[in-house]
Protein backbone atom coordinates (compact mmCIF):
# COMPACT_ATOMS: atom_id res chain seq x y z
CA UNK A 1 0.00 0.00 0.00
CA UNK A 2 0.81 3.62 -0.84
CA UNK A 3 1.73 5.51 2.11
CA UNK A 4 0.71 9.58 2.43
CA UNK A 5 4.70 10.62 2.57
CA UNK A 6 5.05 8.60 -0.72
CA UNK A 7 1.62 10.34 -2.40
CA UNK A 8 2.83 13.69 -1.09
CA UNK A 9 6.51 12.94 -2.87
CA UNK A 10 4.70 12.11 -5.93
CA UNK A 11 2.95 15.03 -6.47
CA UNK A 12 4.47 17.76 -4.44
CA UNK A 13 5.18 19.77 -7.30
CA UNK A 14 1.54 20.27 -8.17
CA UNK A 15 1.14 21.99 -4.39
CA UNK A 16 4.28 24.00 -5.19
CA UNK A 17 2.61 25.52 -8.12
CA UNK A 18 -0.63 26.33 -6.24
CA UNK A 19 1.53 27.92 -3.51
CA UNK A 20 3.48 30.89 -5.10
CA UNK A 21 4.98 33.92 -3.46
CA UNK A 22 2.29 36.65 -4.09
CA UNK A 23 -0.07 34.30 -2.55
CA UNK A 24 -2.47 35.05 0.69
CA UNK A 25 -2.00 33.07 3.97
CA UNK A 26 -5.41 32.63 4.21
CA UNK A 27 -5.65 31.76 0.56
CA UNK A 28 -2.70 28.94 0.54
CA UNK A 29 -4.11 27.56 3.66
CA UNK A 30 -7.09 26.61 1.71
CA UNK A 31 -5.12 25.55 -1.18
CA UNK A 32 -2.97 23.19 1.11
CA UNK A 33 -6.44 22.03 2.75
CA UNK A 34 -8.04 21.49 -0.79
CA UNK A 35 -4.71 19.35 -2.12
CA UNK A 36 -5.28 17.23 1.50
CA UNK A 37 -8.26 16.08 0.43
CA UNK A 38 -7.30 15.16 -3.28
CA UNK A 39 -4.61 13.32 -1.14
CA UNK A 40 -6.85 11.86 0.94
CA UNK A 41 -9.08 10.42 -2.58
CA UNK A 42 -5.82 9.25 -4.24
CA UNK A 43 -4.75 6.85 -0.99
CA UNK A 44 -8.49 5.50 -0.18
CA UNK A 45 -9.22 4.49 -3.95
CA UNK A 46 -6.31 1.50 -3.33
CA UNK A 47 -8.38 -1.52 -3.72
CA UNK A 48 -6.20 -3.34 -0.66
CA UNK A 49 -7.27 -0.98 1.87
CA UNK A 50 -9.85 -2.02 4.00
CA UNK A 51 -13.14 -0.06 5.27
CA UNK A 52 -11.73 0.64 9.11
CA UNK A 53 -8.21 1.62 7.09
CA UNK A 54 -9.80 3.85 4.93
CA UNK A 55 -11.58 5.39 7.94
CA UNK A 56 -8.22 5.84 9.79
CA UNK A 57 -6.59 7.16 6.62
CA UNK A 58 -9.60 10.14 6.62
CA UNK A 59 -9.31 10.83 10.49
CA UNK A 60 -5.96 11.30 10.31
CA UNK A 61 -5.82 13.65 7.19
CA UNK A 62 -8.87 15.44 8.86
CA UNK A 63 -5.95 16.68 11.79
CA UNK A 64 -3.42 17.34 9.68
CA UNK A 65 -5.77 19.13 7.76
CA UNK A 66 -6.62 20.84 11.24
CA UNK A 67 -3.06 21.74 11.96
CA UNK A 68 -2.29 23.79 9.14
CA UNK A 69 -2.86 26.66 9.81
CA UNK A 70 -0.67 25.74 12.82
CA UNK A 71 1.88 24.97 10.59
CA UNK A 72 1.79 27.45 7.94
CA UNK A 73 5.36 29.37 7.74
CA UNK A 74 4.60 32.87 7.68
CA UNK A 75 7.45 35.05 7.32
CA UNK A 76 7.49 39.09 6.77
CA UNK A 77 7.76 40.61 3.36
CA UNK A 78 9.57 44.30 3.18
CA UNK A 79 8.94 45.94 0.08
CA UNK A 80 11.37 49.07 -0.52
CA UNK A 81 10.48 50.16 -3.77
CA UNK A 82 7.48 53.04 -2.67
CA UNK A 83 7.12 56.07 -4.90
CA UNK A 84 8.36 59.41 -3.28
CA UNK A 85 5.04 61.36 -2.46
CA UNK A 86 4.77 65.21 -4.15
CA UNK A 87 4.11 68.02 -2.64
CA UNK A 88 2.83 71.13 -3.58
CA UNK A 89 4.71 74.30 -2.59
CA UNK A 90 3.15 77.33 -1.03
CA UNK A 91 3.74 80.40 -0.14
CA UNK A 92 5.98 80.36 3.19
CA UNK A 93 4.66 82.49 6.34
CA UNK A 94 7.61 84.97 5.62
CA UNK A 95 6.49 85.75 2.01
CA UNK A 96 2.67 86.96 3.04
CA UNK A 97 4.44 88.76 6.02
CA UNK A 98 6.31 90.96 2.95
CA UNK A 99 2.88 91.16 1.21
CA UNK A 100 0.77 92.19 3.89
CA UNK A 101 4.11 95.33 4.59
CA UNK A 102 4.13 95.84 0.83
CA UNK A 103 0.08 96.83 0.72
CA UNK A 104 0.80 99.08 3.98
CA UNK A 105 3.32 101.26 2.62
CA UNK A 106 1.24 101.70 -0.76
CA UNK A 107 -1.82 102.36 1.02
CA UNK A 108 -0.09 105.12 3.22
CA UNK A 109 1.75 106.78 -0.19
CA UNK A 110 -1.81 106.64 -1.54
CA UNK A 111 -2.90 108.74 1.32
CA UNK A 112 0.33 111.25 1.25
CA UNK A 113 -0.38 111.85 -2.69
CA UNK A 114 -4.12 111.86 -2.73
CA UNK A 115 -3.39 114.78 0.45
CA UNK A 116 -1.02 117.26 -1.97
CA UNK A 117 -3.02 116.18 -5.15
CA UNK A 118 -0.92 114.74 -6.59
CA UNK A 119 -2.40 113.00 -9.06
CA UNK A 120 -0.11 111.63 -11.54
CA UNK A 121 1.88 110.32 -9.12
CA UNK A 122 -1.10 108.30 -7.42
CA UNK A 123 -2.52 106.76 -10.66
CA UNK A 124 1.51 105.16 -11.18
CA UNK A 125 1.55 103.57 -7.71
CA UNK A 126 -2.01 102.42 -8.90
CA UNK A 127 -0.67 101.01 -11.78
CA UNK A 128 1.91 99.50 -9.67
CA UNK A 129 -0.34 97.67 -7.18
CA UNK A 130 -2.57 96.60 -10.05
CA UNK A 131 0.35 95.01 -11.68
CA UNK A 132 1.57 93.15 -8.27
CA UNK A 133 -1.58 91.84 -7.64
CA UNK A 134 -1.94 90.29 -10.84
CA UNK A 135 1.41 88.76 -10.59
CA UNK A 136 0.29 87.37 -6.90
CA UNK A 137 -3.29 85.80 -8.66
CA UNK A 138 -1.66 84.41 -12.01
CA UNK A 139 1.45 82.93 -10.48
CA UNK A 140 2.06 79.40 -11.53
CA UNK A 141 1.68 76.74 -8.50
CA UNK A 142 5.11 74.62 -8.60
CA UNK A 143 5.21 71.03 -7.69
CA UNK A 144 7.61 69.95 -5.59
CA UNK A 145 8.92 66.70 -4.80
CA UNK A 146 9.58 65.91 -1.27
CA UNK A 147 13.03 64.44 -0.71
CA UNK A 148 11.49 62.26 2.59
CA UNK A 149 12.45 59.17 3.00
CA UNK A 150 10.78 56.20 1.59
CA UNK A 151 8.49 54.42 4.13
CA UNK A 152 8.51 50.16 3.03
CA UNK A 153 5.65 48.15 3.04
CA UNK A 154 5.40 45.42 5.63
CA UNK A 155 3.18 42.22 5.26
CA UNK A 156 2.87 38.37 5.56
CA UNK A 157 3.51 35.91 2.65
CA UNK A 158 3.93 32.27 3.12
CA UNK A 159 7.19 30.15 2.78
CA UNK A 160 6.17 27.12 0.76
CA UNK A 161 9.36 25.59 1.09
CA UNK A 162 9.26 25.55 4.50
CA UNK A 163 5.14 24.96 4.81
CA UNK A 164 5.77 21.71 2.71
CA UNK A 165 8.97 20.32 4.37
CA UNK A 166 7.00 20.70 7.61
CA UNK A 167 3.71 19.19 5.96
CA UNK A 168 5.61 16.11 4.85
CA UNK A 169 6.77 15.55 8.50
CA UNK A 170 3.05 15.47 9.75
CA UNK A 171 2.36 13.46 6.69
CA UNK A 172 5.00 10.90 8.52
CA UNK A 173 3.64 10.99 11.44
CA UNK A 174 0.47 10.14 10.13
CA UNK A 175 1.78 7.12 8.10
CA UNK A 176 3.54 6.08 11.67
CA UNK A 177 0.48 6.38 13.12
CA UNK A 178 -1.29 4.51 10.84
CA UNK A 179 0.80 1.67 10.52
CA UNK A 180 0.79 1.21 14.17
CA UNK A 181 -2.88 0.84 14.27
CA UNK A 182 -3.00 -1.57 11.45
CA UNK A 183 -0.98 -4.11 13.12
CA UNK A 184 -2.98 -7.25 13.67
CA UNK A 185 -3.74 -7.76 17.60
CA UNK A 186 -1.82 -10.50 18.60
CA UNK A 187 -3.80 -13.84 19.71
CA UNK A 188 -3.57 -14.52 22.76
CA UNK A 189 -3.79 -18.04 24.34
CA UNK A 190 -5.97 -18.36 27.76
CA UNK A 191 -3.88 -20.48 31.01
CA UNK A 192 -6.04 -23.22 30.50
CA UNK A 193 -5.85 -23.48 26.45
CA UNK A 194 -1.74 -24.17 27.71
CA UNK A 195 -2.97 -26.91 30.04
CA UNK A 196 -3.04 -30.29 28.00
CA UNK A 197 -4.48 -32.01 30.24
CA UNK A 198 -7.54 -30.09 31.13
CA UNK A 199 -8.47 -29.67 27.31
CA UNK A 200 -8.54 -33.74 27.00
CA UNK A 201 -10.85 -34.03 30.53
CA UNK A 202 -12.66 -31.34 28.75
CA UNK A 203 -13.04 -33.39 26.07
CA UNK A 204 -13.48 -36.62 27.23
CA UNK A 205 -16.96 -35.00 29.29
CA UNK A 206 -17.85 -33.33 25.79
CA UNK A 207 -17.47 -36.95 24.86
CA UNK A 208 -19.42 -38.29 27.45
CA UNK A 209 -22.34 -36.03 26.92
CA UNK A 210 -22.40 -36.75 23.04
CA UNK A 211 -22.80 -40.64 24.18
CA UNK A 212 -24.94 -39.83 27.34
CA UNK A 213 -22.49 -42.05 29.51
CA UNK A 214 -23.13 -39.97 33.20
CA UNK A 215 -20.62 -43.59 34.61
CA UNK A 216 -17.85 -42.59 32.01
CA UNK A 217 -18.29 -39.07 32.92
CA UNK A 218 -17.89 -39.38 36.78
CA UNK A 219 -14.39 -41.85 35.60
CA UNK A 220 -13.15 -38.36 34.07
CA UNK A 221 -13.59 -36.00 37.25
CA UNK A 222 -11.23 -38.13 39.96
CA UNK A 223 -8.20 -36.10 38.51
CA UNK A 224 -10.03 -32.59 38.68
CA UNK A 225 -8.72 -32.01 41.90
CA UNK A 226 -5.22 -32.25 40.86
CA UNK A 227 -5.68 -29.99 38.14
CA UNK A 228 -7.53 -26.96 40.03
CA UNK A 229 -4.23 -27.87 42.21
CA UNK A 230 -1.86 -27.25 39.09
CA UNK A 231 -3.82 -23.53 38.71
CA UNK A 232 -3.45 -22.61 41.88
CA UNK A 233 -7.00 -23.92 43.01
CA UNK A 234 -7.51 -25.80 46.80
CA UNK A 235 -10.20 -28.05 46.43
CA UNK A 236 -11.58 -27.51 50.53
CA UNK A 237 -14.10 -30.22 52.35
CA UNK A 238 -16.52 -28.78 54.86
CA UNK A 239 -15.16 -28.96 58.26
CA UNK A 240 -15.21 -26.80 61.49
CA UNK A 241 -12.32 -24.30 60.80
CA UNK A 242 -13.59 -24.35 57.25
CA UNK A 243 -17.03 -23.34 58.02
CA UNK A 244 -16.73 -19.53 57.31
CA UNK A 245 -16.50 -20.93 53.06
CA UNK A 246 -19.70 -22.65 53.26
CA UNK A 247 -23.24 -22.18 53.13
CA UNK A 248 -25.78 -24.65 55.05
CA UNK A 249 -29.25 -26.09 53.98
CA UNK A 250 -31.09 -28.31 56.81
CA UNK A 251 -30.59 -31.95 56.34
CA UNK A 252 -34.06 -33.76 55.51
CA UNK A 253 -32.91 -36.67 57.56
CA UNK A 254 -33.72 -36.21 61.26
CA UNK A 255 -31.39 -39.18 62.39
CA UNK A 256 -28.29 -37.08 60.44
CA UNK A 257 -25.70 -36.50 62.80
CA UNK A 258 -22.95 -35.28 61.06
CA UNK A 259 -22.35 -32.15 58.67
CA UNK A 260 -22.20 -33.86 54.48
CA UNK A 261 -20.72 -31.62 52.26
CA UNK A 262 -22.76 -30.83 48.79
CA UNK A 263 -20.38 -28.17 46.82
CA UNK A 264 -16.67 -28.32 48.22
CA UNK A 265 -15.28 -24.45 49.04
CA UNK A 266 -12.54 -23.63 45.89
CA UNK A 267 -10.05 -21.24 47.58
CA UNK A 268 -6.82 -19.82 46.37
CA UNK A 269 -3.86 -21.08 47.73
CA UNK A 270 -3.20 -17.99 50.48
CA UNK A 271 -6.83 -19.09 51.29
CA UNK A 272 -8.84 -16.30 49.44
CA UNK A 273 -12.22 -17.83 48.72
CA UNK A 274 -13.38 -18.00 45.03
CA UNK A 275 -16.33 -19.82 45.15
CA UNK A 276 -18.51 -21.00 48.56
CA UNK A 277 -19.16 -24.18 49.19
CA UNK A 278 -22.49 -25.96 50.42
CA UNK A 279 -22.71 -28.06 53.17
CA UNK A 280 -26.28 -30.23 54.84
CA UNK A 281 -26.79 -29.39 58.46
CA UNK A 282 -26.89 -32.21 60.87
CA UNK A 283 -30.78 -33.19 61.36
CA UNK A 284 -29.90 -34.21 65.17
CA UNK A 285 -27.35 -31.06 66.05
CA UNK A 286 -27.15 -31.67 69.75
CA UNK A 287 -24.49 -34.83 68.89
CA UNK A 288 -23.71 -33.24 65.40
CA UNK A 289 -20.45 -32.26 65.04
Amino acid sequence: MTTLTALFDQHRPELQQRLHDDLPPEQAIQEVKSWLGSLLALAARERDRSLTERRLLGFLVDVVSTSVTTIASCEIAVDEKQPPRPRSASASTGDWFLRMVRVVIAAALASALYQIENFFCLALLAALVLLDVREWLVKPRVMVTAAMPSEPAVGLRVNSTALLSRLREALRAADAVFAEASQPMPVTVSPLGEDAAFLELFQELLYAATVEDGIFALKQLKPLIFLLEQHGIRVERFSAERAFLFDAVPSLDSRSREWMTLKPALVTKEGKPLRRGLAVEPGNKEKGH
